[in-house]
């Protein structure tokens, strides 16, 4: 999805979002949280507001391209299309 952070539709500020949740993977891993609670509680929360921002039939459309670039994306191959 985001193949490059100067690629053409990448919103300004959107590298400056990215390492604010990355940090929280740091602040969750030192409160004990494990990683796949946040995974989660990131996803759930960012699901809700993006039907709260753009509407389901919009939220859904983005998800069913997340998961073929998921579904497409080799195991282990690091951040790959997704960012």
């Amino acid at each position: 999805m985001m193949k490059g952070m100067d690629a053409p539709g990448v919103p300004a500020g959107f590298e400056a979002a990215l390492d604010l949740v990355r940090s929280l993977w740091g602040e969750g891993r030192h409160e004990g949280v494990p990683e796949r609670l946040v995974a989660w509680a990131m996803m759930v929360e960012a699901v809700d507001r993006l039907a709260a921002l753009h509407g389901p039939s919009a939220t859904a459309g983005l998800l069913d391209k997340l998961r073929r670039a998921v579904l497409d994306s080799p195991v282990g191959s690091g951040p790959g299309p997704l960012q």
